[in-house]
């Protein structure tokens, strides 16, 4: 295969266009224990509803209006009372936060032209950042208050793919710009108020969304050293630099397969899957102490995993085919981070909802969490409804009518 060709194919996995199992999709950190073990749930459903579940099951509508798009999920502030939303009526598209308490909803943009998609809070809970889907082509990186005074900023843009990341104070904002270009992708950081880049690197490989450290000083993303028409030298390095772009320091490299990863809660911790140009890799990890372990079982192929709150465990997905256009189904598995054991979990057929969610774990880990905040159940939304598994038994209930479903809790 020639690099060109090669290129390509690695550029795909990435792509604003994801393919699993059959399953077509169209695109685009927390701290300890924070709440008891009957934590209550949002359920996303293909009615334009969002439900609020309590403890007792008792279910109460907040939003009747949310849009009912791939990508357009509602996003947990860190405060755990607020969420921001995207509704859609006959006036167009717009992001909107709203209390879970009172029930007050403050707009914070609207447009017909440009209409938002993911989002997410900054940790310190006064800003969102959000995409938008630019009417002529490409994607706009946003930040706007999130008290609504003031309009929001534009970032950057990309005719690709944009990811990011808030600095773990609020204070910046880590976007990863074009990351499904080869040689044309950038990594910069921002501070809300300022368009001009902090700091800026312009070597980003195969990888989706960046991530910082616990304290905030340094940062992760994957490097793609230059290549000279060998097609066996393409590398993604997963790297470790100061919050200014300097002092690189390789914590992982693999070849010929983008690298999606994410930190642990508490701790540098690295874990990652890869993406190559015919399938999925393992679960992998690289610790504090710099040494790297395989988590998940030989041979297994994981598109995606999820830390526990208390960064004791993983939980991650394989996918089994079921043939023709049959939907695939998505099997569970938790790893214990400290003895390495795994533990299957069951399988169910995913909502498209879930299964777009899925292909960009990485940005929404930022915007929810599938963990409950003991770290005892994990909540999935299946194609019948949403369902909540308990981790140490591996008891299922079904929990909703739904599509999505996500934990309420401080994050």
């Amino acid at each position: 295969m020639t690099t060109r060709r090669l290129l390509l194919a690695l550029v795909g996995i990435l792509s604003v266009v994801v393919i699993i199992g059959g399953i077509v999709v169209t695109t685009l950190a927390v701290t300890a224990l924070r709440a008891p073990a009957d934590a209550e749930t949002l359920v996303l459903g293909d009615d334009q509803q969002i439900s609020l579940i309590q403890s007792n099951g008792q279910r109460r509508t907040i939003a009747s209006d949310a849009s009912a798009d791939l990508f357009r999920y509602p996003t947990l502030a860190p405060d755990g009372q607020r969420i921001a939303y995207i509704s859609q009526d006959a006036e167009g598209i717009a992001l909107l936060s709203l209390n879970l308490r009172s029930g007050e909803r403050t707009e914070l943009y609207r447009s017909r032209d440009n209409p938002p998609l993911y989002a997410t809070w900054s940790p310190d809970g006064q800003n969102i950042s959000f995409l938008t889907n630019v009417r002529n082509g490409g994607l706009g990186v946003h930040v706007v208050g999130a008290d609504g005074t003031q309009p929001s900023e534009l970032l950057g843009f990309s005719a690709r793919s944009s990811y990011f990341a808030w600095q773990p104070d609020g204070s910046t904002i880590l976007l990863h710009i074009g990351g499904s270009v080869f040689e044309e992708g950038r990594v910069a950081r921002f501070r809300p108020g300022n368009t001009e880049p902090l700091a800026e690197l312009l070597d980003p490989g195969f990888f989706q969304t960046p991530a910082w450290s616990v304290d905030g000083t340094q940062f992760y993303y994957v490097a793609q050293p230059q290549v000279d028409g060998n097609a066996s030298a393409v590398e993604s390095v997963l790297t470790r630099v100061a919050a200014d772009g300097s002092g690189p320091e390789t914590l992982a490299t693999e070849k010929l397969a983008a690298m999606l990863f994410l930190r642990a809660p508490l701790n540098e911790d690295i874990a990652y899957v890869t993406a190559g140009t015919n399938s999925f890799g393992a679960l992998k990890l690289v610790g504090a102490d710099g040494v790297l372990t395989t988590l998940s079982r030989p041979d297994e192929q994981v598109p995606a995993f999820f830390w526990s709150p208390d960064g004791t465990q993983i939980a991650y997905l394989t996918v089994t085919p079921t043939g023709g256009n049959s939907a695939p189904r998505f099997n569970w598995h938790v790893v214990d981070r400290t003895s390495g054991v795994v533990s299957d979990l069951g399988s169910f057929t995913p909502s498209r909802a879930f299964v777009a969610m899925v292909s960009f774990f990485d940005a929404y880990a930022f915007s929810f969490d599938l963990w409950s905040p003991d770290s005892r159940k994990l909540i999935y939304g299946a194609d019948d409804g949403v369902f909540v598994v308990e981790v140490s038994s591996g008891a299922v209930e079904r929990h909703a009518d739904g599509v999505l479903g996500m934990w309420v809790g401080q994050r």
